[in-house]
Parts: C-alpha cells; sequence; structure tokens
C-alpha cells in the first residue's frame, strides 16, 4: 500500500499564531535585557562598577525584584555591594526601555516599507529617482515620442512635408486632367449652317 504524496511546505512558520508568539517572545526578550542593561548602567555610573546577573535563574530573580522596587534582588552579595539606589536605576531602565522601543519602531517602519512581502512598492521608484526619469527636462527630451502628433521629430516632419507635396502635386494634375481645355473648343471649327435649297413651281398659261 503506497501513501499518499504530501507537499512539503517550503515554509514551516506560515500560520499566524506561530508568527504572533514568535514575535512577544521576542520581544519580552528584548524588554528583559533592556532593563538588566538599565540596572548595569546605573550601577557603572552611580554605585560600585558593572553588574550582570550570571545564569537564568538570577535572571529571573532581577528581574523580579526591578518589578517589585528591589533592584539588584537576586545577585550575590559581592554585586549586590555595587548596585546603585533606586532612582538612578529606573532612570537608566527608563533610557534603555526608550532607546530599545524607539530601534523597533525604525526597523518596523524600514521592514513595512521596503522588505514587506508581496509589497509592490518594493521595485517601485524612489521621488528621485522618478523625477530624473520623468522630470520636465526628460519629458521634454521625449515629447517627440510622448505626443508625436504634436511634437514631431525632425526626420517624420521632413517626411510628412515630402508626402503632403507628393499628394498636392497628384491632386493638382488629377483636377488639370479633368478640367477641358478652353483653347482647344475655340480653335475647333464651328458647324456650318446652310439653308435648304428652295424649289420654285413654274406655273403654265392656260
Amino acid at each position: 500500500m503506497t501513501m499518499p504524496f504530501r507537499r512539503r511546505d517550503p515554509q514551516p512558520i506560515a500560520r499566524g499564531w506561530e508568527l504572533a508568539v514568535a514575535a512577544v517572545g521576542g520581544a519580552l526578550i528584548a524588554v528583559a535585557l533592556a532593563a538588566l542593561v538599565g540596572l548595569g548602567l546605573a550601577s557603572a555610573l552611580w554605585g560600585g562598577g558593572w553588574v550582570w546577573p550570571q545564569g537564568t535563574e538570577t535572571i529571573t530573580h532581577v528581574l523580579g525584584g526591578l518589578l517589585g522596587g528591589n533592584p539588584g534582588r537576586g545577585l550575590p552579595p559581592d554585586q549586590l555591594r555595587q548596585v546603585a539606589k533606586p532612582i538612578p536605576v529606573y532612570a537608566c531602565v527608563a533610557v534603555a526601555e526608550l532607546v530599545l522601543l524607539t530601534a523597533a519602531v525604525i526597523t518596523a517602519v524600514l521592514v513595512a516599507r521596503h522588505r514587506r512581502p508581496g509589497d509592490a512598492r518594493g521595485g517601485m521608484a524612489t521621488r528621485r529617482e522618478a523625477q530624473q526619469a520623468l522630470g520636465l527636462r526628460q519629458l521634454r527630451a521625449g515629447r517627440a515620442v510622448i505626443r508625436p502628433d504634436r511634437y514631431p521629430s525632425r526626420g517624420s516632419r521632413g517626411r510628412v512635408h515630402r508626402l503632403l507635396s507628393t499628394g498636392g502635386d497628384a491632386i493638382r494634375g488629377r483636377t488639370h486632367r479633368s478640367v477641358p481645355s478652353t483653347t482647344s473648343r475655340s480653335t475647333s471649327p464651328a458647324p456650318s449652317i446652310e439653308a435648304p435649297p428652295v424649289h420654285t413651281v413654274k406655273e403654265t398659261p392656260r
């Protein structure tokens, strides 16, 4: 018994929910990393030095401490002494999240404009390219091709002039042949008009 042939999907991630889950997961990871960067930056500027949690469990505890208002919770004691005070920490975390959000928006706009699949604008010219190709100077240069009826080229003007002159000569020649000549009529001899002879009858005397 042969199994029916199944077409292999060239793109395994083709369902909408899979893309949504991947996007949400990537966004959460980026937000968590930005918060940790803000914590380390604040500690490096206003604390005892740069701090960074090691291990997944430690990262989870540090993020929980940031959410609960206790920056540095879950860090080892040597790194905990280097953590800055809450105000600089949360200020740096807010700056890091703002930078992340700005970068995400710019990336999304660029992807939507130039890299979106099936977007017809991907092969379109930019405004500058369109101006160079279809500007006023280019339109004037190609007016003989765009509107040959109004702006014929020099070669076409000569051909049209020759055609018109040839056609006019032909029309004038045909008209000249169709009209009879008046001089031929005046030189031809006119028919003679003669009265018929009159026969008289002679009367005999009675």
